[in-house]
């Protein structure tokens, strides 16, 4: 006979005890109904606590492993201390209870039932691959349904959602429940949950620790547990392969030969060694994590052969970039089974992630260096990544800057370091003062790439100009527009400034002077730069200025300054000039000077009022060097001024002086007018003596060539005079020889007629 409230008849399994005056509650089982004592299950059941603090009637629980039957075998287990059931056909079902009740005594009862105990080693590798995802469900390291279940005893939350598992998800009656009944809830909440874990985890790690070797497979079936329990597998596996020795070498071939005749095979089909097991626990641990839209772009893996390969793969970027800190550190035990030259790219950049972050968390310093160390040694051996590069200088930044000094060759050390630079308005004063001087001006400077990177940029020129309005609000105490806030303290502004100053003199060629101009574009078109972490340059600024182009001018022109700079703002002085002139007369070869030239005439033509003293001006002629100018344009501006200063000098009231006039034609006569147009020079504003002084200016190389060419005439007459002496010399020679020749051939002749002779009167003498 059926009942409703106690299942079967008479003849089956006694319904579970119910306590007088305690809380009931009827569990619907498909469709069949069994009434529970809810106080007493509270004790021992998670799911049963949350219920009790409710006003449910009912706890729907579809699709219980086993059954009503198998459900009143477990309450009676943990009502009436009945004997559990545990067998073949029962063990996982009761696994899965444990987690579905959120009973740690039910698994400790199976645990410790004689079957378990007794079961082969096989046997154990199959029943620790279910029990495997129970610990990453469970542990509130790994699992955010745990995270979320310890929410949802607060007080202000509802109670978990257990629709996924068959029940139902009533609410918390917050109007009657006072604040010290909540809180002593939500300890025992935690308390079940915090239990819970720990006994899966136990439970795992005692089947694990009972393997036999050859069992003992480091594979995708074993990966699915928590962080901890991966952990302390790999430990079990290491202190598994140091203790193996001779004696179970030699007894581990019978044993295996036996164990195959009476278990089954083993069903993992895929064997790793640490390293590979340590990665794909990690991997998992970053997928679950991961947002939605991330884990769309990875491929669905399934199957042991497909995980062996993703194991092999090198990790997703998008999971290396989305990881949160509180994500990696769990991954500390892990980290020493990696082998850290075996990593791919991306693997790497995480790894490093990760040792910085536990060296942080280390107060032995011997270890936190030991871990820095590692960390900045891949770091160099991997900076060629994209993933690595951008470790150097993603916002925060977990590699510190002086550790571009170790891959300073490399041409993207400079795009990473003018990366972190972009960020100087938020960092401190000393941080950016250590970047400058100790990684930018001690190890980057002599590097090309640094050159045309960091040097030739516009984030160089912001950054001069900050470091320069820092001395002036060091000595004025007041705030400049360029100078963050939050940098003070007056050694530290002293500091910027003295550093400022040392850029400017090593940037003033690359910055053109640090006048108006278009920056290059330091990046390319790389496609893969960020628009957010890109500095800000090939701005396109106003043209530099230039006179008009009317060449016969009689009154003088005065050049608009078009654009602003750094000299405008006079954050950039004329003094600060001096030693970077002074070091452009021994380069020649570099345009120092020329640079230096534009930026005394903007100063000079900058907001032109009234023209410059006479006396200054002599000055700033001097240090223009303007001998050594070829530029015609500047030339040109400078002869502008000199007019409109001759004809300020000159007017009524005006500041003549004997000694003003000798130093301004002093000054005329600096400038090279041979590059100018001779119309240019038609002004009554060009002194008369600059006039006659072009004349003989111009009549001086004439005079030179004259003279050249008169040395040049006398020269070959001295050599016409030797040629024909040489010439009279061989004419008498040849006269000889023509005296000789012909006395010669008298001779000749005369002996050939005596032969002629002998040989007649011997023909005769022979004849006769």
């Amino acid at each position: 006979m059926f009942s409703f409230f106690f299942g079967s008849s008479t003849d089956g399994p006694s319904p579970p005890t119910i306590r007088e005056g305690h809380k009931t509650v009827e569990v619907i089982i498909d469709d069949e109904r069994l009434q529970v004592d809810v106080d007493v299950l509270a004790e021992v059941s998670g799911l049963f606590l949350q219920i009790q603090s409710t006003d449910a009637k009912e706890c729907p629980l579809r699709d219980f492993p086993g059954g009503l039957d198998r459900f009143r075998g477990i309450v009676g287990f943990l009502i009436d201390s009945e004997t559990l059931v545990v067998g073949d056909e029962t063990v996982l079902d009761l696994l899965e209870a444990t987690w579905l009740l959120e009973c740690p005594s039910l698994l400790d009862g199976v645990m410790q039932s004689s079957f378990v105990t007794s079961l082969s080693s096989r046997r154990r590798a199959e029943i620790l691959e279910h029990l495997l995802p129970y610990t990453a469900a469970s542990s509130p390291a790994d699992s955010e349904h745990a995270i979320e279940s310890l929410s949802a005893s607060a007080p202000s939350d509802t109670l978990g959602n257990w629709d996924e598992h068959g029940a139902a998800s009533p609410k918390y009656s917050q109007e009657t429940m006072p604040a010290s009944l909540a809180c002593k809830q939500f300890l025992r909440f935690f308390q079940f949950e915090t239990l819970m874990w720990q006994t899966t985890e136990k439970a795992a790690l005692t089947l694990a620790s009972q393997l036999d070797s050859g069992d003992f497979v480091l594979g995708p079936r074993l990966a699915t547990g928590s962080l901890r329990v991966c952990s302390e597998l790999l430990r079990l596996r290491r202190l598994r392969e140091e203790e193996s020795g001779f004696v179970s070498s030699a007894i581990q071939p019978v044993s295996t030969l036996w164990k195959n005749l009476m278990d089954k095979p083993l069903r993992a089909k895929v064997s790793w060694d640490s390293h590979l097991f340590a990665l794909r626990c990690m991997r998992r641990r970053l997928a679950a994590v991961a947002p939605p839209e991330v884990l769309q772009k990875q491929a669905e893996m399934a199957g042991e052969m497909k995980e062996d390969e993703e194991a092999h793969e090198d990790l997703p970027a998008e999971l290396v970039e989305t990881a949160e800190d509180s994500t990696l550190i769990v991954f500390g035990e892990l980290i020493g089974y990696v082998n850290s030259e075996r990593l791919s790219s991306n693997w790497s950049a995480l790894l490093v992630r990760v040792l910085l972050l536990l060296s942080a968390d280390y107060a032995d310093s011997d270890l936190r260096e030991g871990r820095t160390l590692k960390a900045r040694e891949i770091f160099r051996n991997t900076f060629a990544s994209d993933l690595m590069q951008k470790l150097s200088w993603c916002h925060p930044a977990p590699v510190p800057p002086a550790w571009l000094v170790d891959v300073v060759s490399n041409p993207d050390a400079s795009k990473a370091l003018l990366r972190v630079l972009s960020r100087y308005r938020q960092m401190e004063a000393e941080e950016l003062s250590d970047i400058i001087e100790h990684v930018l001006l001690a190890e980057f400077l002599p590097w090309d790439h640094c050159q045309k990177t960091i040097l030739a940029s516009e984030l160089l020129n912001d950054i001069l100009g900050a470091c320069m309005d820092a001395g002036k609000k060091a000595n004025s105490g007041g705030q400049g527009t360029r100078c963050p806030a939050h940098w003070a303290g007056q050694h530290r502004l002293w500091r910027l400034e003295y550093l400022g100053r040392r850029l400017f003199h090593v940037a003033f060629v690359f910055q053109e002077g640090f006048l108006p101009h278009s920056w290059p574009d330091c990046f390319g078109d790389d496609p893969n730069d960020s628009n957010d972490s890109k500095p800000t340059g090939g701005k396109l600024l106003v043209r530099r200025m230039a006179v008009e182009d009317d060449i016969c001018s009689a009154q003088p022109q005065v050049v608009e300054v078009d654009g602003s700079c750094l000299w405008d703002e006079g954050l950039l002085t004329i003094p600060l000039l001096r030693r970077t002139m002074m070091e452009g007369r021994a380069m020649l070869d570099k345009p120092i000077l020329h640079y230096g030239r534009q930026v005394i005439m903007r100063h000079l033509w900058y907001k032109h009022t009234d023209y410059c003293e006479v006396p200054k001006l002599k000055v700033l002629w001097d240090l223009a060097c303007w001998s050594l100018c070829e530029d015609a344009g500047l030339v040109r501006q400078a002869l502008e001024y000199l007019k409109g200063t001759y004809r300020d000098l000159c007017r009524p009231g005006g500041p003549w002086s004997p000694e003003n006039e000798e130093d301004l034609f002093e000054m005329f006569l600096a400038i090279d007018f041979s590059l100018l147009p001779i119309q240019v020079l038609y002004s009554p504003w060009v002194p008369a003596q600059v006039q006659s002084v072009r004349l003989f200016v111009q009549q001086q190389p004439a005079d030179q060539f004259h003279q050249e060419l008169q040395q040049e005439v006398s020269r070959a007459m001295e050599h016409l005079k030797s040629v024909n002496f040489q010439c009279s010399k061989l004419t008498d020679k040849l006269n000889a020889v023509d005296q000789r020749t012909v006395m010669n051939k008298s001779q000749i002749s005369d002996s050939s007629a005596a032969l002629e002779e002998i040989l007649r009167k011997r023909r005769q003498k022979e004849g006769g």
